[in-house]
């Protein structure tokens, strides 16, 4: 026993334990290429780390190296986890995002996987280790000295190399991407140069490309038949549209969104979710405002106090009045402070409603709705109600009271046949809904629009991929996973119409706008009216790296490693993989848009367009 606990704290068994930690941390971020390179540096950053802190005179210094190596740890925690919800290790960027993770604990503790506290057994070791060498460290003979500052020299040569990546090497590019020092280096880096640099594009430029992607057809189909009419958008937390028209155990998942778009209805069945890290929130603004949310944050708190004319603007020029609706905490994703920014008059949240039910994080779904009636009746006509959505939210808690489907002993207390239980509960009382919208009156003059706004089951989680392939009868891969539905129902059309053309929630301004009958000459959007387009295209923030995109046919995945050539398409609804070259035009659209609509938030645009 004296033996093993000698080699572990000896050179030998630290170097060990530097090797396993990183081998876990690879494993858990899925890196199948290059993996013992990447071991290799990172290994060698460690030593560097524990032999220049040992070398060092500062005061304490073993424990300021307990608090280094303890913090990077964390963040290599931070990574796994992250990478298991978003497919991405987390960035310097993300640091606002500990306020609403702590929001929503029991969703954070259903992410976490038990293998990434392996990441922190080998703290006690290693400090145990650092305070037995430092002394012999910090005594080092002159030539010790000089090779390590060689070592130490080339080590952070690599590191810049690698960020900089000056001849635009491919390997260079992955070993960037995916070794833990380099990336969040490259990382910081890349944050403080965005942060200085200025715009990128200048107003000629944005506004050519708004202009080009605008497609208007003489005839618009469907133009202005809800003008006049209120409005409610339902946003649905988490709902994708592999539940629609679908059967589960011989029972209709979701009865009531079916009925609707059986009759009086325009269903888009390739609409994807395209949100950033604010997820929710995100799903609203590029909803509201037609334009691509950012990796670095959601747009609620980065651009709160920009100039917007987005849908509650427009509808209010009409003489709407706009206002929103969620049964959680008004100041959760910032919705207090950017709501009337965004043009809501009056936000509805937790704080303001009756908590007769609270389900999961908040007030029911069906509490919601039921709260809700009353406060449409009291409007004037024309509203507009911006509603979320919130039973639904994962880790998809429901007690046995409120569940109606009949689960398969193979899903009970499985992630994916509590998601099917707390769809159904939605979808319930959202039929409810209608049946008191009706009733009240509110029925015949309301167009009603409801979209999921993200994925509710992640297809990188081993079991959920399994759950879902099994019934969906193929992989289960982003096609289906960011595939959300999109319902507008127009009650006394007799409208029945499926469109099959790809889009997203950018395209969602533009849609709603033709059949309300909404100018958009005094605002910018980058998305498209897809009642009138034939070529569907979105981009997408997050899951999928920067230059993914769907179109009509695939979706194209970036490679991690930010290399075009390692990237992988397929096509929707068949897993058929194709030649990514083709599509490289599209790569670069999906760029160009991306890059705009940041350079439009940057400069805040919108407010030089309404002033002009």
């Amino acid at each position: 026993m004296k033996k093993i606990k000698k080699f572990i704290v000896s050179p030998y068994g630290i170097a060990g334990l530097f090797a396993l930690k990183m081998m876990v941390y690879y494993a858990l971020i899925d890196v199948r290429r290059m993996e013992l390179i990447l071991i290799l540096i990172s290994m060698a950053v460690w030593g560097i780390i524990f032999v220049l802190f040992g070398r060092c005179g500062l005061k304490r210094k073993s424990l300021i190296f307990l608090l280094v190596y303890t913090m990077l740890s964390l963040v290599m925690f931070a990574d796994t986890m992250y990478f298991n919800y978003y497919n991405q290790t987390v960035s310097i960027r993300q640091l606002w995002q500990a306020k609403a993770v702590t929001a929503v604990p029991q969703s954070f503790l259903a992410t976490l996987i038990p293998a990434s506290f392996l990441l922190f057994v080998d703290i006690p070791f290693v400090y145990y280790s650092f305070i037995k060498y430092s002394k012999r460290f910090h005594n080092m003979d002159l030539a010790s000295h000089k090779k390590l500052k060689v070592v130490a020299y080339l080590l952070v040569l690599l590191i810049v190399i690698s960020i900089a990546n000056p001849f635009g090497s491919p390997a260079v590019a992955r070993v960037k991407s995916m070794e833990f020092f380099t990336n969040h280096v490259g990382d910081i880096y890349e944050t403080i140069v965005d942060n200085l640099s200025k715009s990128e594009m200048d107003e000629d430029e944005i506004l050519e490309v708004v202009n080009d992607n605008i497609q208007e057809p003489i005839k618009p189909k469907f133009n202005q038949i809800g003008k006049g009419k209120n409005l409610i958008v339902i946003q649905l937390e988490a709902f994708q549209d592999f539940v629609i028209n679908a059967e589960y155990n011989g029972q209709e998942i979701t009865p009531n969104l079916n009925k609707l778009i059986d009759s009086d209805s325009i269903y888009f069945d390739n609409y994807f979710s395209n949100t950033g890290k604010g997820n929710t929130a995100d799903a609203e603004f590029t909803s509201l405002n037609s334009i691509y949310p950012l990796i670095n944050g959601e747009i609620y708190r980065l651009y709160e106090e920009n100039t917007f004319n987005g849908l509650p603007w427009l509808l209010r020029e009409q003489g709407y009045r706009a206002f929103a609706v969620h049964g959680f905490e008004g100041e959760f994703w910032n919705r207090e402070s950017a709501y009337p920014y965004q043009g809501f008059q009056d936000y509805i949240s937790m704080e303001d409603m009756e908590q007769d039910e609270i389900i999961g994080m908040g007030i029911s779904d069906k509490s919601m709705f039921r709260q809700l009636i009353p406060i449409l009746k009291n409007q004037e006509d024309p509203f507009f109600a911006f509603v979320v959505t919130l039973t639904n939210h994962h880790p998809y808690i429901l007690e046995e009271e409120y569940r109606s489907l009949e689960i398969r002993e193979q899903d009970v207390d499985t992630k994916f046949g509590d998601y099917l239980q707390t769809v159904r509960y939605t979808d319930e009382a959202i039929g409810q809904f209608i049946e008191d919208l009706k009733l009240a009156g509110l029925y015949e003059n309301t167009v009603i629009a409801l979209y999921g706004d993200h994925h509710g089951l992640n297809c990188g989680m081993e079991d959920v991929n399994e759950s879902v392939s099994n019934y969906i009868g193929r992989t289960y891969d982003y096609d289906e996973m960011l595939n959300v539905p999109l319902i507008i129902h127009l009650p006394g059309t007799d409208i029945k119409e499926t469109i099959h053309t790809t889009g997203g929630q950018i395209d969602f301004l533009p849609t709603i706008a033709n059949i309300m009958g909404l100018d958009l000459e005094n605002t910018l959007y980058l998305g498209q009216d897809l009642t009138n387009v034939d070529k569907g295209f979105v981009a997408f923030t997050t899951y999928l790296f920067e230059g993914s995109f769907a179109n009509n046919e695939v979706v194209f995945q970036m490679s991690r490693e930010e290399v075009f050539e390692d990237s992988r398409a397929w096509r929707i609804g068949t897993n058929e993989e194709v030649d990514v070259s083709s599509y490289r035009e599209d790569y670069e659209k999906a760029l160009l848009l991306k890059k705009t609509s940041k350079e439009m938030l940057e400069q805040d645009l919108i407010k030089k367009i309404i002033s002009h």
